[in-house]
Order: structure tokens, then C-alpha cells, then sequence
């Protein structure tokens, strides 16, 4: 049977390079992601969807002039990234915990006694490091709130040597990358999955219109060597556009891998994997190239957005969280951004066995309705 998958492996890629089109949009669309992407966080900023509470426990008067120091403090952007909002203390931890507020700050009892007897006072900020723009912006705002609030002053004109308030900063999560890092990094993996499904589905329609798909269904091959060796040769394709877009976009926008290259490479092959069996099942569907190229696209940019390209899946509600960890493409960003960044391999193992089952499962699907193919021709 490996022979049979060899000689598979070998017409796809023959027939995939006589008609390449299938690399524009692996092409086309990172690019065109990393404009919006860059557009957005330098133009436009977050808008208004990261929320950050304050909590104020004492009543007394500076306690409440703290409390609005932070809550009238601009952007560093001249644009409002993100709203203020007073809470319970019970009420702020709980919207934490369950990420809708990305951060909340906590003025506690006995501040203001603090700052009439003399005594230093704290208040503390606890931020769950979801994406680290959007974080440096709260921690800036805060901590221009308490040199406000200290003496009044500005730029260049600190000295905190006898400041009246501290600052505790709780973060729940490491540091990440910034913005444009993330965007740069997974417009790569991007690349790469645009390709993996596009080329997979256009090439099973294009079989279709031409009716060249039940010569090969109808082969002595076993229907098992035909999915593996369809699957396979998905793998080759994708890493062509991977070799075209990775070195523009990591020269370009000098982001570099830290983690392993070997591992970022499984990753890759996890995800063709993932991905083939997709394609295959919407170049059955559809039947006809320009509607499967359309397809497939539109899979992978949902796919990608919904499951954390455009900002990381941790700032999503919870109920859209579970929804799109269904979607390969989603496991293949969390794989991708923890390896590139952080160089380990703890917690892969979760989103690693998630892309197997994926592609098993679809492999399947994919082995029955080729037999019914068979049977009804």
C-alpha cells in the first residue's frame, strides 16, 4: 500500500503543478491581514472592547480623588482603548476570573487615612495579560494616575522619591507579544493554512469537473491509500507558499522565532493534516473550483479570526471560546504562538491531540462518502 500512496502523493503534486493558482490567496491574504491588522492598532486603536474595573473600598475624599484621576486619564493614543468601569469587589474579581475584564483596580480600605497620618498607601492593579498593547496602555494610565495624584506634576518633572501611593501590580499571565509581533507571527501559520485548504479543495473540484475523480475512485486502490496519499500530498504544497511568505513577512517586519524550529515545523504538518480532509470535503460539496476557492477562503479567514488571529482567544466570551475550539485552524494558532514566542512545549499537548482527532475524524468522513461516490457512480 505504500507504493500506492507514493504514486498519489506524486499525481497530485504533478497536477498541482501545472495549475498553481492555488497560491494566490496563501499569498494574497496575509498581506492583506498584516495592512488591516496595522491599520487598526495604529489608526483606529481597540475601541471601546476592554473593559477595566475600579474598585473603590474607602470613602474618604482622596480615596475619591484617586478613583477620578483614573477615570479621566486619555489614552496615549488620543484614542479611548478601552472603558472604566466602577464594580463590587466581588463583582470585579468574578468578571476577571471569567475574562471580561481584562484588568480591575482595587483602592482599598484605609487608603485615605493612610495619606493623612503620612504612611504610604497602596493600590493595586491585577491584569490578566491577555495581549500586551492593550495592556501596556492600562498600566501606563494607571501609573500617570498615581504620579498625578502624588504631586500634580508631568512629564519630566517626576519625583517620586517621597510619593504618597504605590503600586501592586498582580498579572495573572506572562508577557506576550506585542500587537504587531502576534499579527506578523500568525499571518505565517496564516500562509500556510490558506494553503493547505485551498490547493486541497481546488484540486478535488477540479477532479470533479472534469470527471476524473471516478477513474481514480474506481481504481484498485484501497479507498485507505487514497485518503492517506491525498492527505500527504497537501503537506509539500502548503510548504512551497510557506517558503515564499515567511521570509518576506519575518525580514520585513523583523519578528523572529524563539522556539524550536523542529516543532514549529510539526506543528505545520499537524495542520495540513487537519486541514486536507476539510478541503477534500469542500471540493466534494461544491464540485466546482471557483466556488471551492471561494470556499475554502472564506473557512480560513472566519477560522482564523474567530479563533484568535486578530487578537488573542483569550479576549473572546467565554461561549465563543468553546465554539471555535472545534476549529483546526484555532488549535494550529495556540500551538503556533506559544512555540514562536515562548520556546516550550508545555500545553501543547491538548491542542497537539486536538488536530489528530481532527484529522481522523475527517479522514473518515471523508473514506465514506468517497465509497458512496463509488457506489452511486
Amino acid at each position: 500500500m505504500l507504493r500506492q500512496i507514493v504514486a498519489i502523493v506524486k499525481k497530485d503534486l504533478k497536477q498541482a503543478r501545472r495549475d498553481p493558482k492555488f497560491m494566490g490567496p496563501s499569498l494574497i491574504i496575509p498581506f492583506v491581514f498584516l495592512l488591516v491588522y496595522v491599520i487598526m492598532w495604529t489608526s483606529v486603536g481597540g475601541g471601546e472592547s476592554f473593559a477595566c474595573g475600579l474598585v473603590v473600598q474607602d470613602n474618604s475624599p482622596e480615596a475619591n480623588e484617586f478613583a477620578e484621576i483614573v477615570e479621566n486619564m486619555v489614552s496615549t493614543t488620543n484614542y479611548t482603548w478601552f472603558s472604566i468601569e466602577r464594580y463590587e469587589l466581588i463583582t470585579a474579581d468574578q468578571l476577571y476570573q471569567n475574562t471580561e475584564l481584562i484588568a480591575y483596580i482595587v483602592i482599598p480600605e484605609g487608603f485615605g487615612n493612610n495619606i493623612t497620618s503620612g504612611k504610604n498607601a497602596t493600590v493595586i492593579m491585577y491584569i490578566n495579560n491577555a495581549n500586551d498593547d492593550v495592556v501596556k496602555n492600562y498600566v501606563h494610565r494607571f501609573e500617570a494616575a498615581v504620579l498625578l495624584f502624588n504631586q500634580g506634576a508631568v512629564y519630566p518633572d517626576f519625583d517620586q522619591s517621597d510619593a504618597r501611593i504605590s503600586i501592586n501590580e498582580a498579572f495573572s499571565l506572562t508577557s506576550t507579544p506585542t500587537n504587531i509581533q502576534y499579527m506578523a507571527a500568525v499571518a505565517i501559520s496564516l500562509s500556510f493554512m490558506a494553503c493547505s485548504l485551498t490547493s486541497q479543495a481546488m484540486l478535488t473540484a477540479s477532479e470533479f469537473e472534469t470527471n476524473a475523480i471516478h477513474d481514480t475512485m474506481n481504481s484498485p486502490t484501497p479507498r485507505l491509500a487514497l485518503v492517506l496519499g491525498r492527505t500527504l500530498a497537501a503537506i509539500p504544497r502548503s510548504f512551497i507558499a510557506l517558503f515564499i511568505s515567511a521570509p518576506v513577512i519575518c525580514i520585513g517586519m523583523n519578528v523572529y522565532p524563539t522556539g524550536n524550529i523542529l516543532v514549529l515545523i510539526g506543528i505545520l504538518l499537524l495542520t495540513a493534516l487537519a486541514l486536507a480532509p476539510v478541503g477534500e470535503l469542500i471540493g466534494m460539496k461544491l464540485r466546482n473550483r471557483e466556488q471551492a476557492l471561494l470556499a475554502s477562503v472564506l473557512f480560513v479567514v472566519v477560522g482564523f479570526i474567530a479563533g484568535g488571529g486578530m487578537a488573542p482567544i483569550g479576549l473572546s466570551p467565554p461561549l465563543i471560546q468553546s465554539v471555535v475550539m472545534i476549529f483546526p485552524t484555532t488549535h494550529t494558532l495556540i500551538l503556533w504562538a506559544r512555540v514562536f514566542f515562548n520556546d516550550t512545549l508545555l500545553g501543547l499537548t491538548t491542542s497537539a491531540l486536538a488536530l489528530v482527532v481532527i484529522w481522523i475524524v475527517l479522514s473518515i468522513v471523508v473514506f465514506q462518502l468517497m465509497k458512496r461516490e463509488v457506489e452511486r457512480g
